[in-house]
């Protein structure tokens, strides 16, 4: 590769580093306070989102598995109904995503509790939440505020899960009897 290439990486790598971590101090850590008290009182959680937001649904799934917290993925053939006392936590950069929206409304009818992470707290989606928690990602370039979004999303749901583990006492013991073993 070409130095120059390499200096064009090298600088994009940077700005999306500088970006998340912009978010990272813009984000209203007293809402993630709210869902990590939220996710032990509830019966079961749900977590959904599509494309790269989906994959950190599921991401956020498994720490809430390893947590020893009953959680599932929307669609999958092992997961349950939904009903009262349920959570369902959507993640959607733009708020517009056509299957979460379908999700979120769908665990209301059924009488979950929902939060959503979202870029756009006046979304479609976020107006049919409980509680909607702010990424705040901004940028005039769609690649690189869904990016940035992601990429914080994920790093605010793993801190809540580094401090929820805590409050659950999950020791290295516990989550090593919950993590996968065929691999």
């Amino acid at each position: 590769m070409p130095e120059s290439q390499k200096n064009l990486l090298q600088l994009a790598g940077r700005e999306l580093l500088a970006q998340i971590s912009d978010v990272m101090d813009s984000v209203d850590w007293n809402s993630f306070v709210e869902l990590a008290d939220m996710l032990p009182r509830s019966r079961r959680t749900f977590v959904t989102g599509a494309g790269r937001s989906g994959l950190v649904a599921r991401s956020f799934g498994m720490r809430l598995m390893h947590a020893g917290l009953p959680a599932y993925i929307p669609g999958e053939t092992i997961t349950p109904p939904a009903g009262e006392g349920d959570l369902l936590v959507g993640i959607t950069c733009t708020g517009q995503t056509g299957i979460t929206d379908y999700i979120v409304r769908r665990a209301r009818q059924l009488g979950a509790k929902v939060v959503v992470l979202t870029a756009e707290p006046d979304s479609l989606v976020a107006r049919d939440a409980d509680k909607v928690v702010l990424i705040p990602a901004k940028s005039s370039n769609i690649v690189m505020r869904a990016a940035v979004f992601e990429h914080s999303a994920n790093l605010c749901l793993d801190a809540l899960f580094n401090v929820l583990s805590e409050r659950l006492k999950v020791d290295l013991e516990k989550f090593r009897s919950r993590h996968a073993n065929l691999e």
